[in-house]
């Protein structure tokens, strides 16, 4: 065979082997087209269904922080429109009084359980909650009284000041060293004057914070 036939048959080779590689070029090109495609269908699939759930999620974690912030006292407190609430006061505990049927609780103090006992300063024991409870039943119990409704809380307990023949009750509670100021400083003041004139439950103690006592007993609210 003379070398034109060779070069032929060699060229006749070439052109069937790159024939075949352009074959598999195409191929491999076209799955990756179509890949890319659906990849992207799928990416702006993902993208509408995840970015509404990822927000909400963002917002359930926020308003967790913001309620785990909260003193257990006044947790989960709504905003809400002020209102206002008359009627008889029925006194619940030291803080709270029911009037028209809605359970009330004083804004502002905090004062001790009906359970929440004290050391005296001659060393024998008294309790807190009970003379603080006769306290307040003396001054408004079965009184008209007027509620300035400013919260409510998660056990539908709503929060607001209490006056009685244009008195803050609340303010009182805590100037007679019945209660203490507690989640604002309202009646900051107030509790210091209490405190050097050792009025009330000051006369027989130092501290009787009814948030440690809670603290010792979980479930109390």
């Amino acid at each position: 065979m003379d070398n034109v036939g060779l070069e032929d048959m060699f060229l006749e080779t070439v052109s069937g082997q790159l024939a075949g590689w352009w074959w598999l070029v195409a191929i491999a090109v076209a799955v990756f087209v179509l890949r890319a495609v659906a990849f992207g269908r799928r990416s702006r699939r993902y993208r509408r269904k995840g970015r509404p759930r990822r927000a909400r999620r963002r917002r359930r974690q926020a308003a967790s922080r913001k309620s785990s912030a909260v003193p257990l006292r006044h947790a989960g407190r709504v905003k809400s429109a002020p209102r206002t609430l008359t009627g008889k006061a029925y006194v619940t505990d030291g803080d709270g009084i029911r009037v028209d049927g809605q359970e009330v609780r004083l804004v502002g103090l905090d004062a001790p359980e009906w359970d929440q006992r004290a050391r005296h300063r001659d060393g024998y024991w008294f309790n807190h909650g009970r003379r603080v409870k006769s306290a307040l039943i003396r001054e408004i119990g079965g009184k008209r009284v007027r509620v300035l409704v400013e919260d409510t809380d998660d056990f539908g307990r709503l929060l607001g000041t209490v006056t009685c023949k244009g008195r803050d009750v609340g303010e009182w509670l805590v100037r007679e060293g019945h209660a203490i100021a507690a989640y604002s400083d309202r009646y900051k003041r107030v509790e210091r004057e209490a405190r050097e004139a050792k009025r009330g439950m000051w006369a027989h103690a130092h501290n009787f914070d009814p948030r440690a006592h809670r603290y010792r007993k979980p479930g109390k609210v």
